[in-house]
C-alpha cells in the first residue's frame, strides 16, 4: 500500500511539475499580449513568395500558456518561432490560407496574384527568429521566409484599431484555459446590431449542443465585436449584387457560387483584436446558402438560411480541427488538391498509404477495408471510398457525417475525436 501511495505521489508531482514547467516557459519568453506579423503571399499555381508588410503589438493573448508547440502537424503552412540566442523552438502553429486553395484553381495557372495574410504569436520578451514554411505535396516543410524580430523595434505598431462595443456572450473561464471564439459581423448595419447579437448567441448555443461540444461546453468562451456595415447583406458577383460591408465578404470565391469568404484579412484581424481569441468566426447577414472555413484562419457562414446551423458547425470543423470535406459529388474549383501517393495530414480522410496513423484503431474487428456502403455498416466506423472532392482513391470514416452532408449534430466518431483532441490542446 505504501509503494502504491509513493508511486501516486510521484505521478502527481510529475504532472504538476510538467504544467508548472510549461507555464514557466511562457513567462520566460513571452508577455500576455500578441505580436501580429502581416505579410503578402504572392505567386501562381507553381510558385509562392512572401513579402513582409508590418508588425503590430495587440493588447490580448487568448491562447494557451502551456501548449506552445503545435503537436498536430495540420495545415499547409506553419509558423515557427525560435529564441534568437539559443535557437530553441518556443512557439509553433500550423495553419492554412486562401492562397493555397487558390493555387489549385484554373485561374492560378494563368495569372499571378497576391493574398494578404497574418500570423500571431505571444509577444516576446526578447529577440526571436521566425520562419514561415509551406508543406509540399509530399509533406516536406520548406522555409519561405525568415526574419529576426526585436520586440523593442519602434516600428512595431501600437496603433489602436477603431473601438467597437464588445461582449462576452458565453463566459466560462479565463482565456488561457478556454477555447475563445470571437464572432464578427458582416453585412449587419448599425440598426441590425440587435439581430447580430441574437444570431451570434443562437449559433454559439446551438454548436455547444452538438457532440462533442456538449460535454465540453464549459471550456468555451464566445465573444462578439459589434462592427457595423454601411449596407446590409454581402456581395453576390454572379447576380451583380455589390454591398459595402465592413469585412468585404463575397459569394463566388474562386468562382464557386456558394463559397462565401473574404480576402480582407487585415480588417478581419483588426476587428478581432478587440478581444482575446483563439478562433475567428464571421457571420454574414444573408439568406443565401454558403460559407467556408480555413484552418487556424477563420470560419464563416451565412446567418439566415434554413441550413445555417449545419453550415456554422461544418465550417467550424474546418477552421478549428482541420477536418476535411468528406463529400465528393459537388462541383468545386480545385484541381489536383491531394496527392494520392501520400497520406493526407487531415484527420478524417485517408488514401490508405498510412492508415495506421488515422482511425484504424477505431475499427471493429472484421470491418472490411475498404468498407462497403451497405446498411450493415451505415452506423459504424469504416473506410468508405469517396471524400476530399474525389470519388476514388480517398476514403472517409463514416457512411455519413456533418463533414459530408447537411446533418444536424452529426459529427462522426472520428471527427469527434479530432475535435476533442483540439479542445484538450487549448484548455489543458
Amino acid at each position: 500500500m505504501k509503494i502504491k501511495l509513493i508511486l501516486l505521489v510521484h505521478i502527481l508531482l510529475f504532472v504538476g511539475g510538467e504544467k508548472l514547467f510549461a507555464q514557466n516557459q511562457f513567462e520566460k519568453y513571452f508577455i500576455n499580449s500578441t505580436l501580429r506579423f502581416d505579410y503578402q503571399r504572392s505567386g501562381n499555381a507553381d510558385t509562392g513568395i512572401i513579402n513582409y508588410a508590418h508588425m503590430k503589438h495587440e493588447p490580448f493573448w487568448g491562447g494557451s500558456k502551456k501548449n506552445l508547440i503545435d503537436k498536430f502537424n495540420y495545415g499547409m503552412y506553419r509558423l515557427m518561432v525560435y529564441d534568437s540566442t539559443t535557437n530553441e523552438l518556443i512557439y509553433s502553429r500550423g495553419y492554412k490560407t486562401l492562397f493555397h486553395e487558390w493555387q489549385s484553381t484554373d485561374e492560378a495557372k494563368k495569372v499571378n496574384k497576391s493574398f494578404y495574410e497574418v500570423v500571431v504569436m505571444p509577444f516576446p520578451k526578447k529577440s526571436i527568429r521566425i520562419k514561415l514554411q509551406h508543406r509540399t505535396l509530399q509533406h516536406k516543410f520548406i522555409t519561405d521566409f525568415e526574419m529576426v524580430i526585436n520586440p523593442k523595434n519602434y516600428f512595431i505598431s501600437k496603433e489602436k484599431v477603431t473601438e467597437y462595443p464588445t461582449k462576452k456572450i458565453i463566459d466560462n473561464n479565463i482565456p488561457e484555459k478556454s477555447v475563445d471564439v470571437v464572432i464578427l459581423p458582416d453585412g449587419y448595419t448599425q440598426a441590425e446590431m440587435g439581430k447580430f447579437r441574437e444570431d451570434a448567441e443562437k449559433y454559439a448555443k446551438k454548436l455547444l449542443q452538438w457532440k462533442p461540444f456538449l460535454k465540453n461546453k464549459k471550456k468555451f468562451n464566445f465573444w462578439i465585436v459589434e462592427a457595423p456595415s454601411l449596407e446590409s447583406g454581402t456581395d453576390i458577383p454572379g447576380d451583380n449584387i455589390w454591398k459595402n460591408t465592413v469585412l468585404n465578404s463575397s459569394f463566388y470565391t474562386f468562382d464557386s457560387e456558394r463559397y462565401l469568404m473574404t480576402e480582407d484579412i487585415k480588417t478581419v484581424r483588426d476587428i478581432a483584436s478587440c478581444v482575446p481569441y483563439d478562433q475567428i468566426y464571421i457571420l454574414v447577414n444573408t439568406n443565401k446558402y454558403g460559407g467556408g472555413g480555413v484552418y487556424n484562419y477563420y470560419s464563416l457562414s451565412s446567418a439566415n438560411n434554413l441550413l445555417s446551423e449545419f453550415v456554422f458547425a461544418h465550417e467550424f470543423g474546418h477552421g478549428f480541427a482541420s477536418l476535411a470535406d468528406e463529400y465528393y459529388t459537388a462541383d468545386v474549383a480545385y484541381e489536383g488538391y491531394y496527392d494520392l501517393s501520400v497520406e493526407p495530414y487531415l484527420p478524417n480522410i485517408t488514401t490508405l498509404v498510412d492508415f495506421d496513423s488515422k482511425w484504424k484503431d477505431m475499427l471493429k474487428k472484421n470491418t472490411p477495408i475498404p468498407t462497403p456502403t451497405t446498411e450493415e455498416y451505415r452506423n459504424k466506423v469504416g473506410v468508405f471510398e469517396g471524400g476530399g472532392y474525389l470519388a476514388k482513391g480517398i476514403y472517409r470514416p463514416a457512411y455519413n457525417c456533418t463533414m459530408k452532408s447537411a446533418v444536424i449534430d452529426g459529427f462522426c466518431p472520428v471527427c469527434q475525436r479530432a475535435i476533442q483532441a483540439m479542445i484538450d490542446f487549448y484548455t489543458k
